[in-house]
C-alpha cells in the first residue's frame, strides 16, 4: 500500500507540472470572477424585484453544474493520456522495474490523478459557496456534500477513460466515455423529465411504463448528478429502478477497475 500512495502523490505533483492544468485553472478562476456580477444586480420576474439570496441560490446551482460538467471533461482530458505518455517518456519502464506490482501502479495512477481533480473541483465549489456567503449571508447547505457526491462520477470517468486507452488512440478513447455519458444523459435526464414535478403540475405528464432493464442497469452518471442536485434544492429525487444511483455507479467502477486491472496484467510493456 506504500508503493500506491507513493504514486498516487508522484502522479498529483506530475499532473501539477503540466501548463495545461494552469491554463484551466485560471479559467476556471476568471469563470468564477465574472459570475461574481450576478450576486450585485438587481432582478425582477413578473414585475416583482426577486432579492439577492434567491437569485444567488439560483445562480449557485447553475455554476455547480457547470463547474462539475467542465471537471467531466478536464478529467477525460488528463486521464487519455496517463499510461501512453508514462510509455513514450519510460516511466511506466522506471516503476515497474522496482519493487512495484502492476496493480499498485495502476491503483496510484488513477487515485493520483482523481484526488487532484476532486480537490480542484471541491475548491471551485468552495469558491462559489464562500462568495454566496458574502454577498448575501446566506450559507447553502448541502452545497459542500453535493460537490463530494459528484466527484464519484469524476472516478468513474477516470477509469472508463483509462480502461478504454489501452485498447484504442487516446482521444478516441475520451469520446467514447464521453459517448456512454451522453446515452445516460438521454436516458436518465428523459426520465427525471417525465417525473419533474413542474411537468405534472401541468397534468401533461404522460402515463410512464416502467422503464427498460438496460436503462435501470446502465451507468447512473447524470442520476448522481440529479441526486446532488437534489441534496442542494432540498426536493424530491426520482430514481430509475431498486438501485440508488450511487450504488449503481460504485459497482460499476468496481467492475472496469477489475477489467482495467486484469488487461493491464496482460499488456507488454
Amino acid at each position: 500500500m506504500n508503493n500506491v500512495i507513493k504514486i498516487t502523490v508522484y502522479t498529483i505533483s506530475d499532473q501539477m507540472r503540466h501548463k495545461s492544468f494552469y491554463i484551466l485553472l485560471g479559467f476556471s478562476v476568471l469563470f468564477i470572477m465574472m459570475i461574481r456580477g450576478c450576486y450585485d444586480g438587481g432582478y425582477s420576474v413578473n414585475g416583482e424585484t426577486v432579492d439577492n439570496a434567491t437569485v444567488a441560490w439560483h445562480v449557485s446551482k447553475i455554476v455547480f453544474h457547470l463547474i462539475t460538467i467542465g471537471m467531466v471533461l478536464m478529467v477525460s482530458m488528463l486521464s487519455m493520456k496517463i499510461f501512453s505518455r508514462d510509455h513514450e517518456d519510460g516511466s511506466i519502464v522506471l516503476f515497474l522495474s522496482r519493487s512495484v506490482f502492476r496493480w499498485q501502479y495502476v491503483l496510484g495512477r488513477v487515485t493520483g490523478t482523481w484526488v487532484l481533480c476532486l480537490v480542484f473541483m471541491f475548491i471551485l465549489h468552495l469558491t462559489i459557496f464562500l462568495i454566496t456567503w458574502a454577498k448575501t449571508g446566506t450559507i447553502i447547505s448541502g452545497y459542500l456534500t453535493a460537490s463530494l457526491v459528484c466527484s464519484v462520477n469524476l472516478l468513474f470517468v477516470i477509469a472508463c477513460v483509462c480502461l478504454l486507452s489501452l485498447f484504442m488512440p487516446d482521444f478516441i478513447s475520451a469520446l467514447f466515455t464521453m459517448g456512454i455519458l451522453f446515452v445516460g444523459f438521454i436516458s436518465d435526464g428523459g426520465y427525471q423529465f417525465v417525473n419533474s414535478d413542474v411537468l405534472r403540475s401541468t397534468g401533461l405528464s404522460p402515463i410512464n411504463p416502467a422503464p427498460a432493464l438496460w436503462r435501470v442497469l446502465y451507468p447512473k452518471v447524470f442520476m448522481v448528478q440529479t441526486y446532488a442536485d437534489s441534496i442542494i434544492s432540498k426536493s424530491e429525487f426520482h430514481n430509475m429502478g431498486p438501485f440508488p444511483p450511487l450504488l449503481n455507479l460504485s459497482f460499476f467502477i468496481l467492475f472496469i477497475m477489475v477489467l482495467l486491472l486484469g488487461s493491464f496484467n496482460r499488456k507488454e510493456i
